[in-house]
Order: structure tokens, then sequence, then C-alpha cells
């Protein structure tokens, strides 16, 4: 039975609600603030701000940072002078830190390094949408879908911020389905 209040109520009066479901409330209403190990995250935003954001708190409490993204490594590391970020561009030219967005197989064993380098790794994915043009739409979510069981059996945390205006409903839908989305404030 539904409560006008948005709690969700059992029949005997006890309350229930799924762990994603309070993880979320929690997120979204001020409860608990931290983002949680083993979870993929979809962070809904026009520019990656908030998305890095979570992620360079996540940096700050010790995780090891992995930033995927279509900036320019130079830029990343200008942008954030005195934190040690490993920045791979997403990108076409060749170049140190570089892996061609068609290259889905040598991105998948970068994360996979990252997260077996030990302690608790924080990844931020910033560049769906290209990796998206790039990609046929069913190996791109065989990829994601392999990424997030990783991270599931880990002590990582994946964030990707997306664009949600460049994507169909359907293609988003598989995207929020195993993970928390964090919608624009």
């Amino acid at each position: 039975m539904y409560k006008p209040d948005g709690s969700a109520y059992l029949s005997d009066g006890v309350s229930w609600m799924s762990d994603e479901d309070e993880l979320f409330t929690s997120l979204l209403f001020g409860g608990r603030r931290d983002l949680e190990d083993g979870r993929s995250y979809v962070v809904k935003e026009r520019k990656p701000d908030r998305g890095l954001a979570l992620f360079l708190n996540l940096v700050e409490k010790g995780y090891r940072p992995l930033l995927i993204t279509r900036q320019h490594p130079n830029h990343v590391r200008k942008a954030h002078i005195g934190v040690d970020i490993r920045a791979i561009w997403l990108s076409t030219t060749l170049g140190k830190d570089y892996i061609d967005p068609h290259n889905l197989n040598s991105l998948t064993n970068e994360i996979l390094t990252h997260i077996g380098g030990g302690g608790k790794s924080a990844i931020l994915l910033d560049g769906l949408e290209y990796l998206m043009i790039n990609n046929e739409p069913a190996r791109l979510w065989k990829f994601l879908e392999y990424v997030n069981e990783v991270v599931a059996q880990t002590a990582a945390i994946l964030l990707i911020s997306v664009d949600e205006r460049t994507f169909e409903p359907r293609d988003l839908a598989l995207l929020e389905r195993n993970a928390v989305v964090l919608e624009q404030s």
C-alpha cells in the first residue's frame, strides 16, 4: 500500500524499501551522502560538473582515480593541479594516455587493471555519448554490463556522467537499469 508521504508499506504496517530505493532517497533527500562501494551511478547532467565533483570527493577520501574522458589529459592535469588523476583520453588521435573509442577491449582492460590495482577505486566515465557513436549499441551495452558486474564485486565506484538529451528513451532505460540514478539538482 502506498502512503501519500511517498513511503511504501506492507499490509502489516512495516516500512519496506529496497536497498536501491533507500540509497536513492537518502542521496536525494539528504540522509546518507556517501556513495557506496560496488555501485555504479548514472549522473544526469549537461556538463560533467557534478560527476567530476563526486569523483574528486572520492579522490580526497583516498580512492584511486581513473578518469575516462573526451578532454585531453593535459587539460585535466592543468585544471586539477596537485591531484594525481590518471586520465584516459577517448580519441582516434594517437598520443599518450589515449584509447580509440572503437577499442572497447583496451578500455575494458584499462578499467580492470585499475580496479585490480588494490584498494578502493573511483572511475568517472565522461564520454559515453562518444562511445555510443563509435560502437554498435549491443557491443556498448555488453561492455557496460561487464564493467558494472566487475564494479559490483569490488571496492570500486563507477560514475557515468550523461546528458540524457542525447539518448533514446530505450537506451537511457538500459543504462539506468543496473545503476543508481542521480538526477540534476
